[in-house]
């Protein structure tokens, strides 16, 4: 059953338009209105400071933001960005509750609502000013606006305007021509001015929290004092010629003389007494006025004389006598002039039909080449449609030819393992098998696994393309970083590219024998075997084929559960566009290893392997250390702590270097990615700590969004 109406909540909201240019948005909640038992109403702030992060445990009844798809055609002409909403909690959809737009009616309106702009202006005298010139602001105000133009201690005064009084264009907020000499002034409290957060921080606006404006005892002037001076000489003018006779007002030169030598008048016309600098210039616009702007000043008398028609009478018959001989001697020079004006306009029209017949012909020689251009310009579209149509016929069908060999070669090998591993086994379908990932060479022995390890990728045709740096440093610095990520967890996200090198490098490190592969089916379930064949492995590290590939994520979550015990797994990425469709909990486990600028060589049969003399060990990381690497890493990714958990960990073990920075800087844009989409990963990127690997960094997200080329 649909609510009624008393059951729906009502809150404003500001709409924010997305950033992304689709041309959609959505309301951010900022006040809920609540009303108690007699009636009366209050405002409640709730918006959420970092409203456009997503939540993983959203609250029904208390939602972030509002979006129904039709607030898009409501707001694209919308006067304001602040709107009124009623709305009602879905709690299987607590992110979504059911929205509209406040419908009043006799009884029910909707309460005031009042932004508050912030001015340049430091004070009252300023405020004329910085309105005459403007200042900058984007949106649509509320109907009602305050304008902030000084402040002391926990107050701020503002002035009181409509929101037709203002005009915003190309992002500057100017007074309007019929706006008012002086508004009203009101003292605001600071606690009552709340900020409203852009998104990402970008940028701010204020609102006023309360459903009602403090007493205003004042008034404050908004335009500057020349532009009264001629609006208060006429209302100067009017206010004497009531109080005084018609004998009197026909020294209308006096009058208007006296107009700036009593100031004192000002308070009465303005209702605001004006200050003493204001006074000055007052009296110098006014001068200005009256011996310079003639037209205006001979407008206000003529208007003042006509009202007296003996005075009127007498000004006509002086001014016939005065006139008529000149305008006879006016009127002969004007008929001669008229006659020459004749003479031109008969050759011009001469001129002009000559000039309209060229501008025919001329005109259907281009209707014909616009024709013929039209005519090769259709041939031309339809034999590109043609061969584009042919093109992808041709993609089609060339895919789907290799997609089906590839198929069937699958199929067949699949079905040949199958029946070789019955033959041999009437119970081999219950177990799991793997298979060496290169052949069995005998392993010499190294100091330790960082450098057994540097020495295997080495000898297994591993390097870097990054100039000014030795191969055998680079080599080095990755064998250390990996060790150090052991200690924190033993599942390893890497590029499927580059697995067979690294993956046996670390094995032969480790045991001196060679990486375990094995491939995973989709419908693969049967965990409880999986953890009990990782316990017994041959070798220490396992490859598990086709899990990100497919996008098998209860694999990737028994993964992350169950036991490893001394097994290491390395899970390839094939497909980095599949990440995006991985859930985003699975990072917190599955380590990223970065292999950007990396290639891999061809390499003999038998290569000269190392094995490490020391075991290697797995260590515990100081929880306190820990912590503190949290710490340093919150200000750049906004993700929760416990995504953080695993890079924290291995930069406790780095020491928090610059270069175990530089680390698990890539893991944390894949989380960013996963969790809050790919602004936000871009964010971190440009992020300026990740000045030096910004490149990779971004290359990384664009791989993963729209299948960019390898970094």
């Amino acid at each position: 059953m649909a609510p009624s109406f008393d059951e729906r909540r009502r809150s404003w909201g500001v709409y924010v338009w997305n950033s992304n240019g689709d041309g959609d948005g959505q309301f951010v909640r900022i006040l809920d209105y609540a009303t108690d038992e007699a009636g009366h109403g209050r405002y409640e702030w709730v918006m959420h400071e970092r409203w456009w992060e997503r939540t993983t445990t959203p609250n029904a009844d208390d939602p972030k933001t509002f979006y129904n798809p039709n607030f898009r055609r409501d707001m694209e002409d919308s006067p304001s960005d602040f709107r009124f909403l009623q709305w009602t909690p879905r709690f299987d959809r607590p992110d979504r509750p059911t929205v509209n737009l406040f419908q009043g009616g006799l009884r029910t309106t909707e309460p005031p609502l009042y932004e508050i702009i912030d001015t340049p202006a430091q004070s009252a005298q300023e405020l004329p000013h910085v309105l005459a010139r403007g200042f900058r602001y984007s949106g649509h105000p509320t109907e009602k606006v305050l304008l902030l133009f000084a402040g002391s201690g926990d107050t701020s005064d503002a002035a009181v305007l409509k929101r037709e009084m203002v005009t915003i264009h190309n992002g500057m907020l100017t007074l309007s021509e019929g706006a008012p000499h002086t508004v009203p002034c009101v003292t605001l409290k600071n606690r009552s001015i709340r900020i409203i957060h852009g998104r990402y921080g970008n940028e701010q606006r204020y609102v006023y929290d309360q459903l009602t404006l403090p007493t205003s005892n004042s008034a404050v002037l908004i335009k500057p004092m020349h532009e009264l001076a001629q609006a208060y000489m006429q209302w100067y003018i009017r206010k004497e010629r009531l109080r005084n006779s018609n004998e009197y007002m026909r020294n209308a030169g006096a009058i208007l003389e006296q107009a700036f030598s009593k100031p004192e008048n000002l308070n009465e016309y303005l209702n605001v007494t004006p200050s003493s600098q204001d006074l000055r210039r007052l009296q110098t616009a006014l001068k200005a006025t009256i011996r310079s702007n003639t037209d205006d000043i001979a407008t206000i008398i003529y208007d003042l004389l006509k009202q007296d028609e003996d005075v009127m009478t007498a000004f006509r018959q002086q001014a016939t006598v005065a006139l008529k001989d000149e305008f006879n001697a006016h009127k002969h020079k004007l008929r001669v002039q008229l006659d020459d004006l004749r003479k031109q306009r008969e050759q011009q029209t001469r001129t002009v039909q000559q000039l309209t017949k060229q501008v025919e012909e001329l005109g259907e020689q281009l209707r014909q080449k616009q024709r013929a251009i039209r005519d090769a310009q259709a041939e031309l579209e339809l034999q590109e449609e043609a061969q584009q149509q042919s093109l992808q016929e041709l993609e089609e069908n060339v895919a789907l030819k290799l997609g089906l060999r590839q198929i069937i070669q699958h199929n067949d090998a699949m079905l040949q393992q199958l029946a070789a591993q019955r033959a041999a086994s009437p119970d081999a379908d219950k177990r799991l098998h793997s298979a060496p990932m290169m052949t069995q060479t005998p392993a010499h022995p190294a100091d330790d696994v960082r450098h057994a390890l540097a020495q295997n990728m080495q000898m297994l045709g591993c390097a870097f393309t990054a100039e000014n740096v030795r191969n055998n440093g680079r080599l080095t610095d990755f064998a250390t970083q990996l060790c150090r990520t052991l200690h924190a967890t033993r599942l390893l996200a890497i590029d499927a590219v580059h697995v067979p090198a690294v993956a046996n490098a670390l094995a032969f490190a480790l045991a001196g024998v060679p990486a375990q592969h094995m491939g995973v089916p989709v419908d693969f379930s049967d965990f409880a075997t999986l953890e009990a064949f990782l316990k017994e492995h041959v070798s220490p590290v396992i490859v598990l084929d086709n899990v990100f590939d497919t996008v098998n994520e209860s694999l990737l979550f028994a993964l992350n559960r169950c036991d490893l015990g001394d097994a290491i797994v390395v899970l390839p990425v094939g497909s980095f566009g599949n990440l995006h469709l991985v859930a985003p909990e699975v990072w917190q486990r599955v380590f990223f290893v970065p292999t950007a600028g990396m290639i891999d060589f061809p390499v003999s049969h038998t290569p000269t392997l190392y094995k490490a003399a020391q075991p290697f060990t797995r260590e515990d990381a100081d929880m306190d250390m820990v912590i503190a690497q949290l710490s340093t890493l919150r200000p750049t990714a906004s993700l929760t702590s416990t995504a953080m958990v695993t890079p924290a960990t291995i930069m406790a073990f780095g020491h928090g270097t610059t270069a175990a920075r530089e680390w698990v800087m890539p893991h944390l844009c894949v989380e960013m990615y996963a969790y809050n989409g790919f602004d936000a990963a871009d964010a971190l990127c440009q992020h300026p700590s990740n000045a030096a690997i910004a490149s990779k960094l971004t290359a990384l997200i664009n791989r993963i969004d729209h299948g960019s080329p390898a970094c």
